[in-house]
């Protein structure tokens, strides 16, 4: 490999140096600053593998977390269906469904998730997800049904809700005196 010579600032060093020793000092100095780069490019590498590897390691333990917190609901629905199993009690599964639909709720609210209301309310993009437009006699653009519940948490929209919106009123309709 051959290097090109470069014109640059000669260190102090090297204009010290004699004429004629002058050149392979230079050339010691690149070869000494190449390896130094180098090394830099390997260090930094490794860091980036080591980074890489403590982020996968952070979000499986965050999953491992999220997992715990969900298996004691897990427990009580597969109690409720196993009340009801052996005793074919309506009323049994009711109250056990009942009791994991307050622990999934628990869930949430320690997570700081909170359902949105939407009824009512004009129609956000940001917010809401149309599916249905309906003639109504609620002005345009305005919700009058929730479809599906969304979810919040803080000011972001994790899940939006899916909502009817109204067209406003009928124009075929005609109003009855």
């Amino acid at each position: 490999m051959t290097l090109e010579r470069v014109p640059q600032e000669v260190s102090p060093e090297l204009a010290a140096a004699a004429p004629e020793t002058a050149p392979d000092a230079r050339d010691a100095e690149v070869k000494s600053l190449v390896d130094r780069l180098q090394r830099l490019q390997a260090e930094f590498e490794n860091y980036r593998k080591r980074m890489a590897r403590d982020v996968a390691v952070l979000v499986e333990r965050a999953s491992d977390e999220e997992i715990v917190e969900f298996l004691p609901i897990y427990e009580h629905l597969g109690r409720a269906l196993a009340a009801f199993a052996s005793e074919t009690d309506v009323d049994a599964l009711t109250e056990g469904v009942r009791r994991v639909a307050a622990l999934f709720e628990q869930l949430l609210e320690r997570r700081g998730v909170r359902r949105m209301a939407a009824v009512g309310e004009r129609f956000d993009p940001e917010r809401h997800e149309a599916v249905l437009s309906v003639a109504s006699d609620r002005e345009s653009g305005v919700i009058v049904e929730e479809i599906a519940p969304g979810y919040a948490r803080g000011e972001r929209i994790l899940v939006p809700c899916r909502v009817a919106v109204s067209r406003g009123p009928d124009p075929d309709k005609k109003e009855e005196t």
